[in-house]
């Protein structure tokens, strides 16, 4: 580990674990933006991980940005950190410096005839933390990055399972503030938010592992602890076989786009990214079902706050595309190269 990494993991770990428990994470679902703690998030940096110090960021890897991400999921953290940090990395790319504010990412492609003069028109569902966005980021079907403002946008809120806005935004003649070409292929949002997803699920995962251990080894039943029944022992090493896998994939991917990055043709991050997602996806269903089973009713109610990750972790298996389609495209990515060849394209 580099030390940047050593830092981050240190001083991501202290921010949250002093900022957030179930009260405040019960406050947000009830009131809202937590302003006060998106304040510490941007003061210490973690938007820009990834850019240059010239530009006011930590000259990061991708790896390091998987630190701050990772503890964003097991954390629970109701704030868009990890996309604000692709967004200040797919920006950066282009030239663009972005404006100060929670930004509102894109993740469709945008399609070019949509913007005249200047201006967009559309409706985009499901844009995270869509209503307390300062601005808009997407990709154009063109390969411009553009900036939009708040003006001429209209909100539907809507929540995902784990009460995190995922909003519907109708623009009506929004201003463009800012565009620039980028080399970046038109779905990159897409494939680099599925990539953080991973590695939020990985967090949350560890996180509720870590609490079936240790309430298991607490709670008693006929004069022993529950970890000392073989069947709950069964259990939790199911959990962490799951996770482990979950860990190791998205660590994968975060590496291959250091290495790779993501372009618009030949080998790149792509089959890291569609394995990390198409894992992650598949393992939230045990990991969540066995860390209700192990706490038996206490799981299930809302005081003990376990469900402030199991529910997370039911939304972000399916955002950005399930299991399935990942595996569909793992699928045709095989087919592609031909049996003979998969095993060097996967190593190379």
């Amino acid at each position: 580990m580099s030390e940047l990494t050593n830092i981050l993991e240190e001083s991501v770990a202290r921010l949250f674990n002093e900022q957030l428990d179930n009260a405040v994470l019960t406050a947000v679902e009830e009131s809202g933006w937590p302003g006060e703690l998106w304040d510490m998030v941007s003061e210490l940096g973690l938007p820009g991980v990834l850019l240059d110090a010239d530009h006011g960021g930590m000259d990061g890897s991708w790896s390091d940005a998987a630190v701050v991400v990772r503890r964003c999921g097991y954390a629970g953290v109701p704030l868009p950190v990890p996309e604000a940090i692709v967004a200040n990395w797919v920006a950066a790319r282009a030239g663009l410096e972005l404006p100060d504010g929670p930004v509102g990412i894109i993740p469709v492609t945008l399609a070019a005839d949509a913007f005249a003069e200047g201006r967009f028109g559309g409706k985009i569902a499901r844009i995270p933390w869509g209503r307390d966005a300062a601005y808009y980021l997407g990709i154009t079907s063109n390969q411009n990055v553009v900036v939009l403002g708040r003006e001429g946008v209209d909100i539907e809120c809507e929540d995902n399972l784990g009460h995190d806005p995922r909003d519907s935004v109708t623009f009506t003649d929004t201003p463009v503030t800012h565009r620039a070409e980028t080399t970046l292929p038109v779905d990159a949002v897409r494939w680099l938010c599925a990539m953080l997803r991973s590695a939020q699920i990985a967090g949350a995962g560890a996180k509720c592992l870590e609490i079936g251990v240790e309430f298991t080894g607490q709670r008693e039943q006929f004069g022993r602890p529950l970890s000392r029944f073989q069947a709950i022992q069964h259990q939790l090493a199911v959990m962490a076989g799951q996770l482990a896998t979950v860990e190791a994939m998205s660590a994968a991917a975060f590496h291959a786009m250091d290495t790779y990055g993501i372009g618009a043709g030949g080998r790149d991050a792509r089959f890291e990214i569609a394995a990390a997602k198409c894992r992650a996806s598949d393992a939230v269903e045990p990991l969540t079902r066995i860390a209700h089973q192990v706490h038996g009713a206490i799981g299930f109610t809302y005081e003990y706050g376990l469900h402030f990750l199991t529910r997370r972790l039911w939304s972000w298996r399916a955002e950005l595309g399930g299991a399935g389609e990942w595996a569909e495209y793992l699928g045709r990515i095989a087919q592609a190269e031909g049996g003979e060849n998969v095993w060097a394209y996967i190593t190379n």
